[in-house]
């Protein structure tokens, strides 16, 4: 029999690093493990990678524990990201000369070289202008010579916040809106558009459902009460962390495509 390949979600925070390996089963998700690693003070700091060398170290015993057919689904940090909008040019351009065209505007907004932005983006036909998700390409780097020293398997490398909307189908009417906190920030994500929102304008789900203009029962709470993430698994053996909720991202990450 093959040995099913192992789809990691890996979500590093500032205190720790949680993941979660799944495979594709004809029914759903299964689960093969999943791990909190524990990081040392002053490694990561506001979501930047201060010491690679101390994270490298930390993860390193990690790595043994997967298997040879593996896939990682690394999160960015969405508080790292730069967000904005751009008309579309009034001109028709071919992908390679809009691709430089969003470079060279996005570079003249943010008054940064082209060189040192990384983006992503989305055309919105119905408002004629451009989605972009950009990130520094040193931060970026870092998480590829991370993935490099450890020889992962790396796939992809997504904003945490944009993870969890692998996570929206599994959520029930009304709630549109999917959100995961923890002792800093919301993390939250809608069908088009995701972002965060620190504790201190967002305290509680009252506060967050007022900036995003939703109702509160619009929004599922990754708290395992309101919205319990594990649902996404339905083949799992116990036991299961005990603080479930804190998975979220990684989960997502992990789950991506819910496979049919």
């Amino acid at each position: 029999m093959a040995f099913k390949t192992w789809r990691t979600g890996v979500h590093i925070q500032q205190d720790k690093v949680l993941a979660v390996a799944l495979v594709r089963e004809k029914s759903g998700w299964g689960l093969r493990r999943w791990w909190q690693l524990p990081l040392a003070e002053g490694i990561i700091h506001d979501g930047q990678i201060l010491q690679p060398e101390q994270l490298a170290a930390a993860l390193r015993e990690w790595r043994q524990t997967l298997p040879h057919q593996h896939q990682i689904f690394l999160a960015f940090p969405a508080a790292r990201t730069l967000q904005r909008t751009l008309p579309r040019p009034a001109m028709t351009l071919r992908d390679s000369e809009q691709t430089a065209w969003i470079a060279s505007a996005l570079s003249r907004e943010l008054e940064m070289a082209p060189e040192a932005l990384r983006f992503d983006y989305a055309e919105d036909t119905f408002s004629q202008t451009f989605q972009i998700t950009a990130a520094q390409n040193k931060e970026i780097d870092a998480l590829l010579e991370l993935a490099r020293v450890l020889r992962l398997q790396l796939t992809t490398i997504t904003p945490d916040a944009g993870a969890l909307t692998h996570l929206l189908p599994f959520v029930q009417a009304p709630a549109q809106c999917i959100a995961w906190r923890d002792r800093d920030q919301w993390l939250w994500a809608m069908r088009h558009q995701w972002g965060r929102r620190g504790l201190a304008e967002a305290p509680d789900v009252e506060r967050l459902a007022a900036l995003l203009a939703l109702r509160v029962e619009e929004i599922a709470c990754c708290d395992m009460a309101s919205f319990d993430p594990w649902c996404v698994v339905p083949h799992r053996q116990p036991p299961l962390p005990e603080n479930g909720a804190d998975f979220s991202v990684a989960l997502a990450l992990a789950a991506g495509v819910y496979p049919v």
